[in-house]
């Protein structure tokens, strides 16, 4: 990681933004430049749930559970692991779930080669489209972009699209309290990030849908997320012949109550509980330094190629910025995880 005061021309400088997301960084590449102020309707109380670093095994108990209550979700995976569990990848698409890129080793693409980054690219596409699954979004692992990689994603068929809720369910995080720390960031217009890997997700999971149904929110996936930002927009700037937002029906009495689920593997997390106050920004820089990729590798690492969970978050904050993102959003949301910022 870089910091202030070193030079600038290695690297950019990293910096953490402890209190506040600004929805324009969502969407890089995207049509708008976003603002959930827009999403003031009722039928704009959407939420989008999407699982990162899969395919895993755990990714079928997570469907089963959201079939259940007909919660769709988007699955980004990791091209390397496609080819490690295909059986996965063909349940989760036959389940109608939408199923985005990663990159193929789960490694900070943003600085490959034009070559390497097209070779990446058409790897974790081959990977997936073998398996007959189409691609339309790309998250970039770390959610480190620069306008380089959005736009290659893009002349790849895929949409850029990062989150605005961290449930940080790599950190050791007990279910009850990630799911509280979760619901309170609840907003219009949401993107839950969570990993396919951790048990500790499936058992959170059921509370973050209670809440969800409770406060009037509805889950959509990622190309009806998109739909609806898009309708907002165009309402918004007084558009006279905007698209339609989709309409929902409505959804089922579920069948049971939601309940808790058992973890696949290993017990509850003998981590003691993390405060679900709001962290000072001391707080949360060190925290932030403290979970650099070295210190967290996953272990579910394929071939020791490939770096862990997304936790450098997004890009946000002073200095130059890349030239595709266009203008300043006034309106801000809460976010439970420390912003990377990215000065090109």
């Amino acid at each position: 990681m870089a910091h202030a005061g070193t030079d600038e021309s290695a690297k950019p400088t990293v910096k953490y933004d402890t209190s506040q997301f600004t929805p324009r960084f969502l969407y890089p590449g995207g049509e708008v430049v976003m603002s959930v102020d827009w999403l003031t309707q009722p039928e704009e109380r959407i939420m989008a749930l999407t699982f990162d670093d899969g395919p895993d095994e755990q990714d079928l108990a997570l469907s089963e559970l959201l079939k259940q209550h007909d919660i769709p979700a988007t699955f980004f995976y990791v091209g390397s692991k496609v080819k490690l569990f295909p059986e996965v990848v063909r349940k989760i698409h036959a389940s109608q779930y939408e199923i985005g890129y990663h990159s193929f080793r789960h490694q900070r693409v943003k600085w490959f080669s034009q070559a390497n980054l097209l070779e990446d690219f058409r790897q974790g596409k081959e990977a997936l489209n073998n398996l007959g699954v189409p691609v339309h979004f790309f998250r970039p692992p770390y959610g480190d972009f620069n306008e380089h990689l959005v736009r290659t994603a893009k002349e790849n068929g895929m949409e850029t699209v990062l989150w605005t809720i961290d449930s940080r369910d790599w950190t050791g995080i007990g279910a009850d309290t990630m799911a509280k720390n979760v619901i309170r960031y609840f907003h219009p217009g949401a993107v839950l990030l969570f990993h396919s890997q951790h048990p500790v997700t499936l058992r959170a999971m059921p509370q973050v849908l209670e809440a969800a149904e409770r406060e009037g929110y509805r889950f959509v996936s990622l190309g009806d997320w998109r739909r609806v930002v898009l309708a907002a927009n165009c309402r918004v700037e007084g558009g006279t012949s905007c698209p339609s937002a989709p309409t929902f029906a409505a959804r089922s009495p579920a069948k049971s109550a939601i309940r808790p689920v058992s973890a696949r593997s290993s017990a509850t997390s003998a981590t003691p509980p993390v405060s679900t106050a709001p962290a000072t920004p001391s707080d949360t820089e060190t925290a932030a330094t403290r979970a650099e990729p070295s210190a967290r590798e996953s272990g579910s690492d394929d071939a020791g190629a490939m770096e862990s969970d997304d936790t450098d978050s997004l890009a946000s904050g002073e200095g130059s910025e890349s030239a595709l993102i266009s203008s300043v959003v006034e309106s801000v949301v809460p976010v439970l995880t420390p912003i990377s910022i990215v000065q090109e």
